[in-house]
């Protein structure tokens, strides 16, 4: 069940999991060991706890060869925790569909934006172990120092899959590019994708392509990495890292590609094809002159039964597992109340349950606990960040008091680690809100942007900031980069809206300053006259929506009337209703009716006429014979010339489509007309509004046969065959079932998804939500669960 929460203020992206409630806690004995680059602890022995962080260590520096000179430095630290055996792994274990601990997952990475952990035991078969650690470490590593929106997926995910198999022995001897079998037996099945759209596919397109499509485009990636390095003599690690440097640095990619492997598409496809064929595969075999041992740089020590409940309970919290986590770090708080990491999770934990005095609480209490821990304190200011969010996660403004109290923190998270680059984003996003220090604050995310390369968080921010200073063209440039290339439907969503508010801005701009200069030129003309008066101005929120209208139908009428010409000697223009256009005889007739009575005119032909359409009624009209034009009202034009023949009065020069309420005024009442200028719009009104037509716009669609409706979703019950859904809408309850969690989209729009967990046996909170689903022909309270999106609390369907 994919889970997907869009939140269009914040940008806050949460994923949540399947979650069953753990009723253990570490009393067995726990030892932490920390390497150069990992902090790990384990209930397991400790030379097996060594072993890992050596393994880790050297896979780690064995990749760093491919980049050489690069540092792959983070300020976010990696904790792997190391369990004795599959039985005390499996309360941590990610969930499968059902909601039970996935028995066949041997190891994880948990990437987070604050801490990453690695979770093992030490009884599982080393190639299930390790494989899928290794290949998200690969992105991490290339994601923090790159970015992901810099590294092509095909390079990232290439990298990934070829470097998963890594091996090693005796400390020295390294075998890198092992096959894999589920990816030859599929490309030899398959058809390649060309490779000009191979490399045109971005993180978003990725995702959303079939299952097929995916594993096709994974497994051309691996073969495309392994021939890369491997095949053909193979190239070096320079001309990958080259190649990396080159699309970084915006050059486009089939020229960079050509520039850094001296070949072009055409003639790599006819390789690459050639090479997925074949039988047989090379693999890397290295051996180093110099063991990769770390001996020197591990130490080991003892950890108290609270402290390993802690760090428990923060694993889980990361995973999502709220109930999970709140249980291990209640006993870690019975052992030891100042333990400081089991304060800031549990914190936290009541941040995501919308509980915020009890989460500032656990907080300062872990501040006060620990003053030189820069984690803390950002996560302090964090909470604070939080607590005032309406429905759609928006705030318009931090309370002076608040504000300083938040900079306060995460200037001291700075001060104690400026590498952390979630503090910089959240100052800068503090001084966004309250539209004060953007210089300042644009500076702090370059300088973000600098110590994490291609972060899309703080892409979208910077953009937003350009925004708000106007700077419309990099504003532009990072949104559209956003689009090509962000993995998170959110990030791409934002990006999207930001492109649409700039193209508004700019059009209000240029609006606005039309009407500066007509207003100018009107000074000009009326300076030396006694009758000159300046315009209008009219408070928006002072008016009803009646009061409104008249204004902006009146202005409407008064500039139609500007923009007709002055009829020319003979001339006559009348405002009617064209009831009927009758050719014959080569003659066109025309029956207008007017409120004085009918009055007929002609034409040779429609070609001669100069047509206009001032309202969007007419927008789709034809002009032609037997056209239908009763409904639509018309200024038209004419030359008089009376023919007895054809009874009519003149010949029609011109028709010009204008709104019902139009009315002709003299050059008087022109002259006369005092210009109105609205002003103050209700931003915060037209805030609101253009937010929720975003939701109504992100919603899933219902297709035929489906119903949907505005409800609460209830509880969930999983029975042997599927899983039921307990939802009511208006009065209605019905049964909601599902084959798979997998067949149901559950997403949100509203922060209040914090609150939501997932599984059998959970309990909704009293949450809105937009319900679709199947109904069942013969049992009126059954159906079939489509999807689940919570929505804020005001949202209702137009």
């Amino acid at each position: 069940m994919k889970l997907r929460y869009l939140n269009l203020a914040l940008l806050f992206v949460l994923l949540f999991s399947f979650s069953s409630f753990a009723k253990e806690s570490a009393k067995d004995e726990w030892i932490s060991v920390r390497s150069k680059n990992f902090f790990l602890i384990g209930d397991a022995k400790e030379k097996d706890i060594i072993k890992v962080a050596t393994k880790l260590e050297q896979f780690r520096e064995v990749f760093k060869q491919l980049f050489p000179g690069t540092k792959f430095d983070s300020a976010i630290q990696t904790n792997v925790i190391v369990f004795k055996d599959s039985k005390s792994y499996k309360p941590f274990k990610p969930k499968n569909a059902k909601g039970e601990a996935d028995k066949w997952i041997a190891g994880y990475f948990q990437s987070g934006e604050d801490v990453n952990y690695i979770t093992l035991s030490t009884d599982g078969k080393l190639e299930d172990t390790y494989g899928t650690i290794f290949h998200e470490y690969v992105h991490y590593l290339l994601n923090t120092n790159f970015g992901e929106t810099e590294v092509p997926p095909w390079f990232n995910e290439g990298l990934a899959e070829y470097y998963q198999t890594f091996s090693i022995e005796d400390d020295q001897k390294v075998t890198l590019g092992g096959l894999q079998d589920g990816h030859l037996y599929l490309l030899q099945k398959s058809q390649l994708i060309p490779l000009k759209d191979f490399f045109t596919v971005n993180n978003y397109s990725l995702h959303q392509n079939g299952n097929h499509s995916r594993s096709v485009f994974y497994a051309q990636a691996w073969a495309l990495i392994h021939y890369l390095i491997q095949g053909n003599g193979g190239v070096n690690s320079e001309s990958l890292n080259n190649f990396l440097k080159l699309v970084i640095n915006d050059v486009e990619p089939e020229k960079a590609f050509k520039q850094a492997f001296n070949t072009d598409y055409e003639a790599m496809e006819k390789e690459l094809r050639k090479y997925a064929k074949q039988r047989t595969f090379k693999t890397t075999l290295a051996t180093f002159k110099n063991k990769l041992v770390f001996d020197t740089e591990i130490s080991v020590v003892p950890l108290s039964e609270a402290d390993a409940n802690a760090y428990l309970g923060d694993l889980l919290y990361h995973t999502h597992e709220l109930d999970d986590a709140a249980n291990y770090l209640q006993k870690s708080l019975d052992l030891n109340a100042d333990q400081s990491l089991a304060n800031t999770a549990f914190g936290l934990v009541k941040m995501r349950q919308g509980k915020f005095n009890e989460a500032k609480r656990y907080l300062e209490k872990a501040v006060a606990a620990d003053q030189n821990n820069h984690l803390i304190h950002y996560k302090y200011a964090y909470i604070l960040s939080r607590e005032d969010l309406d429905e759609f996660g928006y705030i318009s403004r931090f309370p002076d008091e608040k504000a300083e109290a938040m900079r306060k923190s995460l200037l001291k998270a700075i001060q104690i680690n400026p590498q952390f680059t979630r503090s910089y984003g959240l100052l800068a996003f503090i001084n966004l809100v309250n539209g004060e220090k953007l210089d300042e604050s644009a500076a702090l995310l370059k300088k973000s942007l600098s110590i994490k390369p291609g972060d899309q968080d703080a892409l979208l921010q910077l953009a937003q900031i350009y925004l708000r200073q106007e700077n419309f063209k990099e504003a532009e440039s990072v949104a559209e980069k956003l689009i090509k290339s962000a993995s998170e439907e959110s990030v791409r969503k934002s990006s999207e809206n930001l492109l649409n508010s700039i193209k508004q801005i700019e059009e209000q701009k240029a609006r606005i300053e039309k009407s500066r200069s007509e207003y100018e030129n009107s000074r000009t003309e009326a300076r030396n006259t006694d009758n000159y008066e300046p315009p209008k101005l009219i408070q928006r929120d002072s008016l009803s929506k009646e009061e409104l209208e008249k204004i902006e139908r009146e202005e409407k009428i008064y500039g139609i009337n500007r923009m007709l010409k002055t009829p020319n000697e003979g001339e006559a223009r009348i405002l009617g209703y064209i009831q009927k256009i009758a050719c014959a005889n080569g003659e066109v007739i025309y029956t207008v009716k007017t409120k004085n009575g009918n009055v007929m005119l002609q034409s040779k032909d429609f070609q001669s006429l100069d047509l206009m359409a001032s309202t969007e009624v007419a927008e789709d009209k034809m002009v032609g014979c037997n056209a239908q034009l009763q409904d639509v009202h018309s200024i038209v034009t004419y030359r008089k010339e009376t023919n007895p023949k054809t009874k009519t009065e003149g010949i029609v020069l011109g028709i010009n489509f204008v709104p019902d309420f139009f009315e002709f005024k003299t050059a008087e009442q022109i002259a006369a007309k005092k210009t109105v200028v609205i002003v103050d719009e209700d931003m915060e009104q037209m805030r609101k509004d253009t937010m929720m037509q975003g939701i109504r716009d992100a919603l899933r669609k219902p297709q035929a046969g489906e119903l949907r409706g505005i409800g609460i979703a209830e509880s969930i019950e999983c029975g042997r065959k599927d899983i039921t859904f307990n939802v009511s809408i208006g009065n209605k309850k019905l049964k909601l079932k599902a084959d798979s969690p997998q067949d149901v989209l559950i997403g949100g729009f509203t922060p209040e998804m914090e609150q939501v967990r997932l599984g059998c046996g959970a309990k909704f909170p009293p949450i809105k939500a937009v319900i679709t689903y199947r109904p069942d022909d013969k049992k009126a309270d059954e159906g079939k669960a489509v999807s689940l999106e919570f929505v804020p609390s005001s949202f209702e369907f137009r």
